[in-house]
């Protein structure tokens, strides 16, 4: 179930605020693309969020040949998946600013709740892996019927939510690297490639159920 932008107080659309927020690291601030990038777990007045700050660390495009910050990129992209109804992190808080250190960018998201990563699923009985590898093969057929690529498809930026009687729910984290496709097949070549190295949850049949899930998907079926 895709679920709606929660109400925040007022005052929290500014970026010191978010900047300063105290939170304990999840993944602590590392040099790349010659900046930095981390993100913190910090509590909010209507949840926990997801904070990630970043200073320099830009990507590059044909449509922003200068660069610009991978968390724009990933800010622009969670719209796009709301748009689809693709499940994703509620985005929150995102800006940009100009300062004597270097370009400075931050984004934060609310947490998943009731969610779960899927390499923590291991040891699952036979039928709920089946019916995650069918939700997750039609999720991410939608995903590359739009020429979407996550590009960093791995166990852990695959959520689960589970349900007694009814379909899982799949959402997607860590879109900082997505890019669209000239076509489908190449986003689905890239990202089931990947996942399939990247997972250890699925058997043969599981995988199996997951291609024909998305095959379906891709092709537009319900």
């Amino acid at each position: 179930m895709f679920c709606a932008a929660p109400e925040r107080p007022a005052g929290l659309d500014d970026f010191d605020h978010w900047w300063t927020l105290p939170g304990d690291w999840v993944e602590a601030p590392n040099e790349r693309r010659n900046g930095w990038s981390g993100v913190i777990r910090a509590a909010t007045g209507n949840g926990i969020a997801y904070v990630k700050r970043q200073r320099n660390h830009l990507c590059r495009s044909l449509r922003h040949p200068l660069g610009w910050p991978t968390a724009s990129r990933e800010w622009y992209f969670l719209l796009q998946l709301r748009t689809l109804g693709i499940a994703a992190p509620v985005p929150l808080f995102h800006a940009v600013r100009h300062t004597p250190a270097g370009i400075e960018a931050v984004l934060a998201t609310a947490a998943l709740e009731g969610y779960h990563p899927l390499h923590e699923l291991e040891g699952l009985p036979a039928a709920a892996r089946a019916g995650i590898a069918d939700a997750l093969g039609h999720e991410l057929g939608r995903l590359h019927r739009e020429r979407l690529q996550h590009s960093c498809l791995y166990d852990k930026h695959v959520m689960i939510r589970l349900h007694d009687d009814a379909r899982p729910d799949i959402a997607l984290l860590d879109l900082e690297k997505m890019r669209r496709r000239l076509t489908p097949t190449l986003a689905a070549h890239h990202d089931l490639d990947q996942l399939h190295r990247h997972q250890r949850l699925f058997d043969g049949p599981d995988w199996t159920l997951l291609l024909a899930s998305h095959a379906r998907a891709l092709a537009g079926e319900s």
